[in-house]
């Protein structure tokens, strides 16, 4: 029997794992498809509130989702226009902040010179060549980026249009839903629809209320410590700061290195260094959990991991989109009986999972949930006929032959 069962098996793993081997090439190589699609379906989930406000003010359909769309997109290019404005300045003092950078070598030069016992000249080399290295990094960056915008100018205009069809068209893709689910109860379909809107509405609002407060925090921190282009570069960090973890690295040490170039005293950036990373912990501890809750209930090792997948898989937009695709997998993982024990994995750890004596504790808890499944115990036993006395009946139980 057990090598009756032993290929199924085997061909049953087999199979799910060329499976998920062929997703993962498929989503990698339609990403030029696939991530402005997610990222108009997101979007749409979050403005559909305001959508279905105009229409119950009487705006028809289609209308109403342009109208909202709209909106979003002079919100969005206003904000645009502000950031780029201030980095547009910083532009043009570009030979100024060179000749800083250059005496910031020198020091650099000086230093090494001094503390390690190195000649001026070796370390000058050392510093220069990774100057180079960074420099030839930077260029291959920049025409890297020029030769995806007109991709990425295209999806400027794709991802608005995307929304309006996924607003206008809403009713449309949830009847094919039903009729590709047509087993499934209809009530579970339309139940997990809203558990998915609303997990992605809750998250991105709290996200842009967190960003607008942080951001807000940070450019007046920056003004009156003194850092040039405040207002850019506070709501630059609180952007990045949507990336756990990594985010606010890279963001800091970019303000770091700017701070640096643009003023005239060391204790500016490092004051400023401090004190960001003082807003991003009362940030993460008390603002972060008050505006978005535990909307994205995903345990911070699994958001590591999809973190680096979706990083390695799409890029920039996937380290943006992992938190807000997990949370929809999780609701799906949640809904599907098969898919429950990965709806659990995703999720954060329960109390009882932290304390000391937690291995006894979840026995106890397995325990009790075989007990639940067990199946009652029939009154009769195998092979009795009749119907079995219950406490309480007057029935006589004595042999016939004793009552003769």
């Amino acid at each position: 029997m057990e090598n009756e069962t032993r290929p199924a098996y085997i061909v049953r793993v087999a199979s799910t794992m060329l499976t998920l081997s062929l997703i993962v090439v498929l989503l990698h190589f339609l990403q030029p498809v696939i991530v402005p699609v997610l990222i108009a379906v997101i979007l749409a989930i979050m403005i559909f509130p305001f959508a279905a406000r105009f229409e119950k003010w009487g705006f028809s359909k289609g209308l109403a989702a342009f109208v909202t769309i709209l909106i979003l997109s002079v919100v969005l290019g206003v904000l645009t226009y502000i950031i780029l404005t201030q980095l547009a300045s910083f532009t043009t003092r570009i030979p100024e902040l060179s000749q800083k950078f250059n005496s910031i070598l020198d020091n650099l030069r000086d230093f090494a010179s001094q503390k390690f016992g190195m000649k001026r000249s070796e370390a000058g080399n050392m510093i220069q060549e990774k100057v180079k290295q960074l420099e030839t990094y930077s260029g291959e960056m920049l025409s890297d980026l020029l030769s995806k915008l007109p991709v990425f100018m295209l999806n400027l205009f794709m991802i608005p249009l995307y929304m309006f069809f996924l607003l206008y068209f809403r009713h449309f893709f949830l009847e094919f839903f039903y009729k590709v689910f047509y087993d499934s109860n209809r009530t579970d379909i339309d139940e997990t629809m809203e558990s998915i809107g609303k997990v992605i509405k809750d998250y991105l609002f709290g996200q842009f209320l967190d960003i607008v407060i942080i951001g807000a925090a940070n450019a007046i921190v920056l003004y009156f410590i003194g850092i040039p282009y405040a207002i850019a570069l506070g709501f630059l960090l609180a952007v990045f700061c949507i990336i756990p973890y990594l985010g606010m690295i890279a963001g800091s040490a970019m303000i770091f290195v700017i701070a640096l170039l643009t003023t005239n005293t060391d204790w500016q950036p490092l004051t400023a260094l401090g004190v960001l990373w003082v807003i991003h912990i009362i940030d993460s501890n008390i603002v972060a959990p008050a505006v978005i809750g535990s909307k994205v209930n995903i345990n911070p090792l699994i958001a590591i991991l999809v973190l680096f997948l979706f990083g390695e898989l799409w890029g920039l937009p996937g380290l943006f989109l992992a938190f807000p695709l997990a949370a929809i997998l999780k609701v799906i993982f949640d809904r599907v009986p098969a898919l429950k024990a990965w709806g659990f994995l995703l999720g954060e750890p329960q109390k009882y999972h932290l304390k000391k004596y937690s291995l006894p504790h979840l026995r106890r808890k397995m325990n009790l949930a075989d007990n639940k499944k067990m199946e009652p115990m029939e009154d009769k036993l195998p092979g009795e006929t009749g119907v079995n006395p219950l406490p309480g009946d007057n029935i006589d139980l004595t042999p016939k032959d004793k009552k003769d």
